[in-house]
């Protein structure tokens, strides 16, 4: 059976400063390279966007996603390409694609390209070995200290909505899920190397092998921290089997509120 196609859309930073919004195929993460495609092909086009970011209009926005749409589509109609992701910034689209053969995948689809009336200016076409998928699994796919900074973004503004102080300290609990007592033992004692955690292990009221970990510290709210730290607990769970379920802290409210 295929699997489901899941993609995942956020904003990104280059090192020039520059912003940037990424969309990317993630069903392909866990299997990733795919056996038969080593060849990563882009396609380059325009948009006028917004002078000062780069970054498109709403109207841009509805044009590059009918556009990304309609390619992707043809690409596979033709099994020319597949499409993985793309990323916006400074007036530019590029969508990128894994292909068996980069002629090949050019080939059957520049003709369509150019009958497309919504392209503004096509810029160019490239093509690279990377039979690893490297450009995949490195510049597409969002690192877990993104996907945690985005998780986190709404219960920091529901907590600013609160009347919350950030700066203020306060216990901070994170909660780990464990199959076994072995792994949720092991991870407690593994887990000193990332910071101070006081450390909890709490089985299932149901007595069924499930246990949870609980590791409390002292921090102010704090984003970029916050999905660090994050980062940080969950792949270390994941070295034993573990799963991360996000964090928890009371509110600490600004005087007079």
């Amino acid at each position: 059976m295929a699997n489901q196609a899941t993609y995942y859309h956020y904003h990104a930073i280059f090192s020039s400063g520059a912003p940037c919004i990424v969309s990317v195929r993630t069903d392909f993460a866990a299997n990733a390279p795919l056996n038969g495609l080593p060849v990563l092909c882009s396609v380059v086009f325009g948009y006028q966007g917004d002078t000062a970011s780069g970054l498109p209009n709403s109207d841009d926005a509805r044009k590059l996603e009918k556009i990304a749409g309609q390619i992707s589509e043809h690409a596979a109609q033709n099994r020319s390409g597949l499409w993985v992701g793309s990323l916006t910034s400074g007036h530019r689209r590029v969508e990128f694609f894994y292909a068996t053969d980069a002629d090949l995948f050019h080939k059957n689809n520049a003709a369509y390209l150019n009958s497309l009336p919504e392209i503004d200016f096509q810029i160019a076409g490239n093509a690279e070995e990377d039979a690893k998928w490297l450009f995949y699994r490195n510049s597409l796919l969002p690192s877990r200290k993104i996907q945690a900074y985005e998780r986190n973004q709404g219960t920091i503004d529901a907590m600013i909505a609160h009347g919350d102080n950030l700066e203020q300290l306060r216990p901070i609990h994170h909660y780990i899920y464990f199959d076994s007592l072995e792994n949720a033992q092991a991870y407690t004692q593994a887990v000193s190397r990332l910071g101070n955690y006081l450390s909890d292990i709490i089985q299932s009221a149901d007595h069924t092998e499930a246990y949870q970990v609980k590791l409390t510290h002292i921090g102010s709210i704090h984003a970029d921290k916050l999905a660090q730290t994050a980062a940080d607990l969950e792949e270390l769970a994941e070295q034993f089997q573990g799963q991360y379920d996000d964090w928890e802290a009371l509110l600490a409210r600004q005087a007079g509120s």
